[in-house]
């Protein structure tokens, strides 16, 4: 099948663009890529989310929460949806500018957007408006590339382990790639190049910890986990929460705050009063290092010889040291020790993934994800 935007097959100019689950900030990253090997970065920054923005985001994770103005939901949603295209537009432009390039030597941006409801296999919803950062940025978009892969009868998540695969698997052995952002992801992949990938959420990273950080007055994350180790994990309120039916659920799977969110850490400040403290903190922790560890030996049984760390969480020293106490014979690294900024990984993918959306190529894995098929991801904006 030709493809009108079907590029040629060197590698060219792209921007990534995300915001995961955590809203804090947009990663932006331009890349020189064919969409096919793995990128070269040429510049990256994070434009944090303003405090106003990052909380009607947090609102609208939450169905019928808090209105401003009294709006109804939709309005606030078209309304959030144009002012993220602006902000989305606006890194574009800025890591451009890091960069020293302009927009005519760009070919495309790819535009995760932010999830604000994840709902598989029925819908899922990233805001951020294409149209937007199109006409700001005047470079052809990629965005809303989920509801591809829901559309195939997927989950729409999680799309990075075709491009983890491309990064990571021929260093030779059996390998977890750990996302730690708002939700943990993992791709397994098997020493054997010809066996297949496994993939999915493992369950909440930063989300809960980041809420109970924000309840207690520390900001919106617990920096270098200061107040985390200042607590004591509760044996009783970790089983609790582990007792939750998402964590014995098959691979592939994926999650999000509609599970793992607000209403969920409430219950278990009311099931677990202590728990509005420093040892709250440390006991969610511990359900993120635990649960993380569960699927390590799940998916790559009896445990992975490596893991490769990246996403927010990945700076998390409380998460990485429980790690290595949980797998003590795996060999666990950041993506940096692999050439690969852990807090830029994800914007890469979406970059790369936009160029293979140009030329027709598929993103997404079934096994991934548990769609009927490969697909190419995304809608083009013009």
């Amino acid at each position: 099948m030709t493809h009108f935007y079907e590029l040629d097959h060197q590698p060219v100019l792209a921007i990534g663009l995300m915001s995961g689950t955590s809203a804090d900030a947009i990663d932006a990253v331009v890349v020189r890529t064919d969409g096919i090997s793995a990128p070269e970065q040429l510049a990256s920054l994070a434009l944090p989310y303003p405090a106003a923005v990052r909380q009607q985001i947090l609102e609208l994770y939450e169905p019928q929460a808090t209105t401003w103005q009294g709006d109804s939901e939709i309005d606030r949603m078209g309304d959030l949806d144009q002012q993220l295209g602006e902000l989305f537009a606006a890194a574009a432009l800025a890591v451009l500018a890091a960069a020293e390039l302009t927009p005519a030597q760009v070919a495309v941006i790819g535009s995760h957007g932010q999830t604000i409801r994840h709902r598989p296999p029925v819908f899922t919803l990233q805001i951020g408006s294409g149209f937007v950062i199109r006409a700001r940025t005047g470079i052809t978009t990629v965005a809303n590339f989920r509801p591809t892969d829901i559309a195939h009868g997927g989950s729409g998540a999680p799309l990075t382990p075709r491009f983890h695969r491309t990064l990571f698997q021929h260093h030779g052995q059996s390998t977890a790639v750990v996302n730690f952002g708002g939700i943990t992801n993992i791709t397994a992949l098997p020493a054997d190049l010809a066996a297949p990938l496994q993939a999915g959420d493992s369950g909440p990273a930063n989300s809960l910890i980041d809420l109970l950080s924000t309840w207690l007055g520390y900001g919106p994350y617990d920096r270098d986990a200061i107040h985390t180790c200042q607590g004591q994990v509760m044996p009783q309120a970790l089983l609790w929460l582990k007792s939750h039916p998402y964590f014995t659920q098959p691979f592939p799977k994926s999650t999000g705050r509609e599970l793992f969110g607000a209403t969920f850490l409430q219950q278990f400040l009311d099931q677990f009063p202590r728990a509005a403290s420093n040892d709250g903190l440390a006991t969610l922790t511990q359900l993120t290092i635990e649960t993380t560890a569960d699927a390590c030996r799940q998916l790559l049984p009896p445990a992975p010889q490596q893991l490769i760390l990246c996403g927010g969480g990945s700076a998390n020293p409380a998460i990485t040291r429980g790690l290595k106490q949980a797998l003590p014979d795996s060999n666990i690294q950041l993506s940096s020790s692999y050439g690969v900024d852990p807090h830029a990984l994800e914007a890469q993918a979406f970059a790369w993934f936009a160029v293979r959306t140009l030329r027709g190529l598929p993103s997404s894995l079934p096994q991934a994800t548990g769609a009927t098929s490969e697909s190419v991801l995304g809608a083009i904006f013009i």
